[in-house]
């Protein structure tokens, strides 16, 4: 994800958490009508319940020595994780929705239009935080590569109230495909945070020139 013309970033995220080693040529912010978020997607940042997932034995102390020190993970909402539950059934694109202090909720498709290419209904999964059992990351995509955390062996898990709990999608305008916008979800690599997107029904990891807005 090279080469990206940064026009407007509302999302107010730390630029530390993307992988994208992101190129920014020139940062140009026009004057223009204010960008209308809600148009595209319904999300706000606010305060929520965060799921950390801790290696046992460690302490958690804040989110910025969770990252810095591998003692483990964060999910929030509204991101992308490649889970897998006690019932056998793995979620790849799926983001989640609702976190409570015993419970997870995720979408059971990335979005409305993937379901219909299943030919599913688009809902809502609820599992208790106990069933979760696997995450999956990504260590090189070009390559295959993949490892996976047994979170019921090696973590425990605890759900923190926190600002700033959700991780809003960012919305994108493709310009190679005439101007289109896309709502792009942040999903959790071994690296750091990729974006996907849907198209038709399908669901890519993020190339190509965009504009942020």
């Amino acid at each position: 994800m090279k080469n990206y013309k940064l026009i407007l970033f509302l999302l107010l995220f730390s630029a530390r958490i993307f992988s994208q080693n992101t190129i920014n040529d020139t940062v140009n912010i026009p004057i223009e009508e204010p960008f209308d978020y809600k148009k595209y997607y319904d999300c706000d940042f606010g305060e929520g319940n965060v799921l950390i997932i801790l290696k046992k034995g460690k302490e958690f102390t804040d989110l910025k020595d969770l990252r810095k020190s591998g003692k483990g993970f964060a999910i929030k909402m509204e991101a992308i994780y490649s889970m897998e539950f006690a019932d056998g059934k793995r979620y790849e694109s799926s983001v989640v929705k609702k976190i409570t202090n015993d419970s997870l909720s995720i979408t059971n498709f990335f979005n409305e239009n993937a379901a219909k290419l299943a030919d599913q209904p688009f809902k809502l999964i609820n599992y208790p935080l106990s069933s979760l059992k696997y995450i999956r990351f990504i260590d090189d995509r070009m390559l295959s590569l993949y490892s996976k955390k047994n979170i019921q062996k090696n973590f425990d898990l605890m759900v923190k109230k926190m600002d700033r709990a959700k991780m809003c999608p960012a919305v994108l305008q493709f310009k190679d495909r005439n101007g289109e916008m896309k709502v792009c979800h942040f999903y959790l690599t071994s690296q750091g945070y990729d974006l996907l997107y849907e198209d038709k029904g399908r669901v890519y990891y993020l190339e190509g020139k965009v504009e942020w807005k």
